[in-house]
């Protein structure tokens, strides 16, 4: 093979992913995008369009050739080329998200799920159960390209979970069983809950585009993503990110943790119900929250508590990895609202006087981020360069 198809292929995916981050763009802004000439970007635009991946779209304003006698036409990403399918299994929740080529959003489903009562066996039979329905409601014209389905654990590239601490799970392999479900898939991806959310995160642009960001994911566990410029950071062995893991203390609030004195045997959703019980409450999530809101001495003690650790553990990230900004997201993420002024001050506290403070915020995205970083992670490999494609056209020149 010889090296144009190499130089074409990793310009096609350059035109997909400018198309993807500015929405659509004349054939002479394509040109500039990529740095390369009018006819070499009509070129790749034109093989694109045969391949149902780009469309024309009216240019709103006529543009520059409508002047001139010739109506404008602009190049975006066709959303009819296929769809993907996220999938968010949690700790007391499922849910769906589906979404097209171009990014738009198609359907949602959200429901009420125990997997610790089902097992692996009764959960994925319930996920497929539902991920059949919830296909038959797509448009049966657009091909379902991939499904990412995200975790509450730690899951390899073939997609098997290798563990699900709070579950106590190991070895599934829950990418071979939705590969047997839906052999005309042409993706399945299973990926760390907190990672799928980062990748949706990013994909609002802003921050998590540019320098170092952390993303934490905070629920029944506490999971965490590392990004720089965009660009997930996963370790030598796949368990970057894994903060909740990280020992703030020597016991923790929750019984039988999978970690004693790990940041989420603190902060995590069923460490601050147990802590807000010991304080003589009702522990359950819409109990602590009522209570919050009447101002209930037992669930501001509770609050200082959790403020304190997330705080702690903030510190221990911003001294390791020194991010841009820390991006806080999930359930829990309700009690940073109340208790911000609280988790600033122990970051800071526990910190050398004088270092600079990341930013903190709270996520933009809805209570199915990580469903909807499931399908971006499978749009985002289609819009991505196929480094054994290029690698071996390139060994062959």
């Amino acid at each position: 093979m010889s090296m144009p198809k190499a130089v074409r292929h990793i310009n096609e995916k350059r035109a997909l992913a400018a198309l993807a981050r500015e929405g659509a763009l004349s054939r002479a802004d394509l040109a500039r995008q990529l740095g390369l000439t009018r006819s070499t970007a009509s070129s790749i635009a034109a093989g694109l369009i045969e391949a149902g991946m780009l469309r024309e779209a009216a240019s709103p304003d006529g543009g520059e050739a409508a002047r001139i006698g010739r109506p404008g036409t602009r190049l975006a990403l066709n959303g009819g080329y296929g769809t993907f399918v996220g999938v968010d299994l949690g700790i007391g929740h499922l849910h769906l998200v589906a979404m097209d080529f171009a990014g738009a959003s198609l359907a949602r489903h959200s429901e009420p799920l125990d997997p610790g009562a089902l097992g692996p066996e009764g959960t994925m039979d319930r996920l497929l159960s539902r991920l059949g329905a919830f296909r038959r409601r797509l448009d049966p014209g657009a091909p379902l390209r991939g499904i990412g389905l995200a975790v509450p654990g730690i899951a390899t590239p073939e997609g098997s979970v290798l563990r699900l601490p709070i579950l106590g799970w190991t070895d599934w392999p829950a990418g071979a069983q939705l590969r047997r479900a839906f052999p005309d898939v042409g993706e399945i991806a299973v990926e760390n809950d907190a990672k799928a959310f980062a990748f949706a995160e990013a994909a609002l642009g802003g921050a998590a585009l540019r320098g170092r960001t952390v993303h934490l994911l905070l629920d029944a566990g506490v999971g965490g993503a590392i990004l720089q410029d965009g660009a997930l950071q996963r370790g030598a062995r796949g368990y970057a990110g894994e903060i909740g893991h990280m020992p703030v203390g020597e016991r923790g609030f929750l019984e039988g943790a999978a970690l004693p004195g790990s940041l989420e045997s603190f902060v995590g959703r069923e460490a601050i119900l147990q802590r807000y019980r010991l304080e003589g409450g009702e522990p359950t999530w819409p109990a602590l929250l009522a209570a919050l809101e009447a101002d209930e001495p037992a669930a501001r003690r509770t609050l200082s508590a959790w403020s304190h650790y997330l705080g702690r553990g903030l510190a221990s990230i911003t001294a390791l990895l020194d991010p841009d900004e820390i991006v806080l997201a999930g359930p829990v993420c309700a009690l940073f609202q109340r208790g911000e002024i609280e988790v600033r001050e122990a970051l800071a506290k526990h910190l050398l006087p004088g270092q600079p403070l990341p930013r903190l915020s709270a996520s933009r995205l809805g209570p199915d981020g990580a469903a909807l970083g499931g399908a971006r992670l499978l749009q985002r490999r289609l819009l991505s360069v196929d480094e054994d494609f290029v690698l071996g056209r390139l060994e062959t020149v």
